[in-house]
């Protein structure tokens, strides 16, 4: 079935999800046997499910297999699925194991009719929605990870890496399960959402682990599709940072890891910001592929594409601050970095 209502383009999620260290615990696991399970379904050589049936092949299969009431939708190139839940949050605050089971479930369900399809797909989502408090989860996988997870070119932990985990609201008198309208996923704005979704958990890892973290780092994307050039841009900000540049070189090359990883070149350009710093990362389509091929250094491009940025006073308006305007910092303009 399509969705009720044209949808516009707009990013897969609104909030990269953030539980807490047991509950990624549990959905690793469950996505480990999710991935386990895929590998032997869906890689015959016949189209199981014809392109006209796969929203209805999913809910049967859900509701047969699983006894899971689910509404699937595609659009474009991507297939998903809703399921409403009376609660999705217990009286603490966390996700239940149940309902990571139930994201689970409809996942390999998803995933299951998308790999055997002659219906041309891209990508998978599953979002869980809350009935009694307007909350939501999502999960989205791009489908040619899961055939490289298959065939084994890709491990499982990178599998994991590249699922992308989101949380939003949604208003339940309005967006009913009937009513449900899928959001399309374009590769770039999944990227971006990975990439931050990477930042976070790898910086979140390496505190967890010391006893006074060197850095915190708030970070936000998007991609720009709507100026003359196509641009990632990566908001941040590093605090308790001993050595900003080395932290948005870190930064900046874990960009160029997921970005090479699925070999993107639709862009122009691509912007690291870290506000509280004042410095500006600026890096051009041609000197990321040479960097890709060794023709040039990080040392290179830090001298190259670093610069001094602007105002403090907009990183604290990009997340939800507003603080008195300093005169100083309102005239700032971008200029090379010291060094």
């Amino acid at each position: 079935m399509a969705n009720p209502t044209p949808e516009s383009l707009r990013n897969i999620s609104q909030k990269p999800y953030r539980g807490t260290r047991d509950e990624g615990r549990g959905t690793i696991i469950l996505l480990l046997s999710s991935f386990v399970f895929l590998l032997f379904s869906g890689c015959g050589p016949k189209y199981t499910y014809p392109a006209n049936s796969v929203p209805k092949s999913i809910e049967d299969i859900d509701r047969k297999e699983y006894k899971i009431d689910s509404v699937a939708r595609v659009v474009g190139k991507t297939v998903g699925a809703v399921v409403y839940l009376d609660s999705i949050v217990d009286a603490k605050g966390q996700v239940p194991k149940e309902v990571h089971e139930t994201m689970s479930k409809v996942m390999q369900t998803v995933t299951r009719v998308a790999l055997s399809t002659n219906r041309p797909l891209d990508f998978c989502t599953v979002v869980i929605r809350d009935r009694l408090h307007g909350n939501e989860l999502t999960i989205t996988r791009s489908l040619d990870d899961t055939k490289r997870a298959n065939a084994e070119v890709i491990g499982i932990e990178e599998s994991i890496n590249r699922t992308v985990f989101g949380q939003g609201k949604y208003t339940p008198e309005v967006e009913t399960q009937d009513s449900f309208v899928l959001k399309e996923v374009k590769l770039e704005n999944f990227l971006t959402e990975q990439i931050v979704q990477r930042i976070r958990f790898s910086y979140s890892k390496e505190n967890s682990q010391e006893e006074n973290p060197k850095s915190t780092i708030l970070v936000d994307g998007t991609f720009d599709n709507e100026t003359d050039k196509r641009s990632f841009r990566f908001s941040m900000i590093s605090i308790k940072s001993e050595d900003p540049k080395k932290v948005i070189l870190g930064v900046f090359k874990m960009i160029n890891e997921v970005l090479k990883g699925y070999s993107f070149t639709a862009f122009d350009a691509v912007e690291v910001q870290d506000y509280l710093n004042r410095k500006k990362l600026v890096v051009d389509r041609q000197t990321l592929l040479d960097y890709q091929q060794k023709k040039v250094t990080e040392d290179q491009i830090m001298a190259k594409c670093l610069l001094e940025s602007q105002s403090i006073q907009e990183a604290f308006k990009l997340f939800g601050f507003n603080l008195p305007q300093d005169s100083a910092d309102k005239d700032a303009v971008p200029r090379p970095a010291t060094p």
